[in-house]
């Protein structure tokens, strides 16, 4: 989202790879480097609330006993003009001549926890915060539960930097555009390619982000979903026009936010840099004001991406002059100006804009009032003594019970891709490692990313009291364990690819790191905001790292991928020299402990793909800047799993375990039929159940993907298949059998057609779930 921005400028990069540091060293250096950290605002330690102000307290705006609206109206009365301008950007100015307003900074991020950004400060008492997996892992997990535990102590830990005044209120997550090309750079901060898990991986996140409004009486933070609407690729940003069809719109791009409004009453949308058909997205009415508040219903406020109102004139060249700017973006629905590197677009042009009367003052009051709504209903103007959920203080922070959260939320993230039986050793598989055999031996561990720390932060990303790195994790479990970096992630200038092949020679087990890296503006920096990827294959001498291993292996080696987005891994996905792929990502500030209680069997691994494994080759079969979803003929094969023609590496949903686990549909003959739609018209018209039982000796997690297949599937422009829902199962033993139960309704058997319009088709539907699939044949 930013043009200004340090949140993935941590440690020099010589600490990464070439020394071994401790943890704790990197935590003090990640600190010592981040730019919002600071000791600047008086009011460090403290927060005084703008109704205990002695100018204000008396104020209507301030009686909580009044209604909301009647508070916002006596507020806005009171500003200037000039007041009410510096109100209406990122960072306000306050107010001082008739009331006493403090300038507040609605720019805060919480993409996986409180992040390093503007409005959050890292300093005493609140030095560090939870650092959980990139939301593409977090997905990964297909666990609704730990998508609310994940935004729930994010909101906990937000308020607790607020409250002693190290923070906003105004959290600009999550990020929930689709993952629709495997280039994107920003692709890993979204929940993966699929609109279904995209909206419950929404829906939990938002409600633990803003807790139980109608329980608390107020939001606990206010979440955004950005970046509105048909956002995904970074290179040319500011200048791109999304041309998208209204069918895409309808069944890819638009579900997730209006799921976001309708399902989550999230608090705040943000539109993005690009233009939608020929309009900027912060200058288009019909999308944010008609669609998001008209139709939708929406009820928060809406902020523009960093930049994105001075981009209408001066990229998009959609307006001519400033005054028509200011007009255009406050007409079309935007609240708040976020502003990058020209400063507030707003402070300079607004003033002018009301004066020559291109922008009412009624215009400037409206957008005050949507802001104003969410500070009130976040107890924002509240007096101390009525404040809400001032027990949340800083002791929480980075708590032991948070850093066990953030230690098992990596470990649900993590992907088992491939785990061959070896032969010559009964048939058993690489992994999980034994320790009591493999113990007295050598354990080599090469590859770029073997000490991982900042990388597994990826970023958004707040600061960690310690960094796991796989190095010290799997130490701590095999002290023998000899290590060579082999190459760097990027650079062919140091390379090591001898010794890394004597080392795995003598070596048994051998376990490599391999992946890519999203830190921002840096060398070894690969997919990250305003920089998309040329390809998918690994970076610098990796590959030749990994022949060199492969060649030198006394036995089939363990291949770890860090990595946000999509590797190809064809090469060595039927290898018999690779015994296990493992598809690590971007965990957190746990990532080495989580991979080594993979590696060690502590955790049986339980994550599935969020998006599609694609060879390298798929980058000649769609164009970038293509926003069709749907395969065109001669230019594009389609993107996704559901609309997808070729064959991936590996599948989205796809993932293994250490133990296996076998279907049984209870209820639902081969054939259902439905003999009109309206049999199917209930929340939970069929309700079928599922019996999952583990059939090996191994205790693991289960997550169900049940799926649905149109009549004609992939054909005409109807999808393959659609995730329908899913659910995790936690801790299956060994022979226990548990139920998975999906309902089924009338609004799983419609499609968007060619026009956006949903309509019901007959037909034979299929479900699918595993290996099973039972057909349902709908009648209108």
């Amino acid at each position: 989202m930013a043009l200004v921005s340090s949140r993935s400028r941590l440690v020099p990069k010589s600490f990464e790879t070439k020394k071994l540091v401790s943890s704790r060293l990197v935590s003090r250096l990640v600190s010592k480097f981040s730019r919002w950290s600071r000791l600047a605002p008086s009011t460090r330690g403290t927060f005084t609330s703008q109704c205990d102000k002695p100018r204000n307290a008396n104020l209507p705006f301030c009686d909580s006993s009044l209604p909301t609206e009647a508070r916002v109206s006596d507020l806005i009365f009171r500003l200037t003009l000039a007041e009410k301008i510096g109100l209406l950007v990122h960072e306000t100015e306050g107010a001082t001549q008739n009331v006493d307003l403090d300038s507040y900074n609605w720019w805060n991020e919480g993409l996986k926890g409180v992040a390093d950004a503007p409005g959050a400060h890292f300093r005493p008492p609140t030095e560090y915060s939870t650092v959980f997996p990139q939301p593409i892992n977090l997905a990964s997990s297909f666990s609704k539960e730990l998508f609310f535990q994940v935004g729930n102590i994010t909101g906990n830990e937000a308020r607790a930097f607020f409250n002693v005044g190290n923070g906003g209120l105004t959290y600009w997550s999550p990020n929930i555009n689709i993952y629709r090309d495997p280039r994107w750079g920003r692709g890993h901060e979204t929940p993966g390619e699929d609109p279904r898990l995209s909206t419950e991986f929404a829906r939990y996140f938002i409600r633990g982000l803003q807790g139980d409004e109608s329980a608390n009486g107020f939001l606990k933070t206010s979440a955004c979903c950005k970046h509105f609407a048909a956002h995904s690729l970074e290179n040319d940003r500011f200048t791109f026009d999304a041309v998208v069809n209204e069918q895409d719109m309808a069944d890819t791009y638009l579900p997730v936010f209006k799921s976001c409004v309708q399902e989550s009453d999230v608090s705040c949308i943000m539109c993005a840099y690009s233009a939608i058909n020929g309009i900027p997205a912060c200058a288009d009415k019909g999308l944010l004001t008609d669609k998001i508040r008209g139709e939708w219903g929406f009820e928060g406020y809406i902020v523009s991406d960093c930049g994105a109102v001075d981009f209408v004139q001066r990229t998009h060249n959609y307006t001519q002059f400033p005054n028509e700017t200011c007009h255009a973006v406050l007409d079309a629905g935007v609240d708040i100006e976020c502003y990058a590197y020209n400063g507030p677009f707003f402070t300079r042009y607004l003033g002018d804009a009301v004066a020559e009367g291109a922008v009412t003052p009624a215009v400037l009051d409206t957008a005050l009032a949507n802001g104003f709504r969410v500070l009130m209903r976040l107890g924002y103007f509240e007096k101390n003594a009525t404040r809400p959920f001032t027990d949340l203080l800083p002791p929480i922070v980075d708590s032991q019970p948070h850093r066990d959260a953030a230690l098992a939320a990596a470990r649900q993230s993590i992907v088992l891709l491939k785990n061959s039986p070896v032969l010559g050793k009964a048939g058993k598989a690489p992994l999980p490692v034994t320790l009591g055999a493999q113990k007295q031996g050598t354990m080599a561990l090469i590859g770029p990313h073997l000490n991982a720390s900042r990388a597994f932060l990826a970023n958004y990303h707040g600061i960690p009291s310690s960094i796991s790195t796989p190095l010290s994790a799997i130490r701590a479990s095999f002290p023998n364990a000899q290590y060579e970096f082999g190459c760097d992630l990027i650079s062919t200038t140091n390379p090591h690819l001898d010794e890394a092949a004597a080392l795995a020679a003598i070596s048994s087990p051998v376990v490599l790191f391999v992946g890519i890296n999203a830190a921002q503006f840096e060398e070894e920096g690969v997919e990250y905001e305003e920089h998309d990827r040329l390809n998918l294959t690994l970076t610098g001498l990796q590959p030749e790292l990994i022949r060199t291993v492969l060649a030198a292996a006394r036995e089939p080696v363990i291949l770890f991928v860090v990595s946000g987005g999509v590797v190809d891994l064809s090469e060595w996905k039927d290898d018999p020299r690779v015994g296990a792929i493992i598809w690590a990502g971007y965990l957190g500030q746990a990532g080495g402990e989580a991979i080594a209680d993979v590696l060690f069997g502590r955790y049986n691994p339980s994550g599935r793909l969020a998006q599609t494994f694609y060879s390298n080759e798929v980058i000649t079969q769609f164009e970038k800047y293509d926003m069709n979803m749907r395969p065109t003929e001669g230019t594009s094969t389609g993107r996704t799993y559901r609309f997808y023609e070729g064959t991936p590496v590996y599948p989205f949903g796809f993932g293994l375990s250490y133990t296996t686990f076998e279907y049984s549909i209870l209820n639902l003959p081969p054939i259902l039929e439905i003999p009109t739609i309206g049999g199917v018209d209930q929340d939970c018209a069929v309700m079928v159940t599922l019996a999952v039982r583990n059939v090996g000796v191994t205790a693991g997690d289960h997550s169900v993907l049940w799926f649905l297949a149109p009549p004609n599937a992939g054909q005409g422009g109807r999808p393959i298949r659609d995730l329908l829902d899913f659910e995790k199962l936690e801790n299956i033993s060994a022979n226990e059998v548990r139920e998975a139960n999906l309902c089924l309704n009338r609004d799983h058997f419609v499609l968007a057609n060619e026009a956006g319009e949903w309509e019901v088709v007959p037909g034979d539907w299929t479900l699918q779930v595993g290996q099973l699939e039972r057909v349902i044949r709908v009648a209108v």
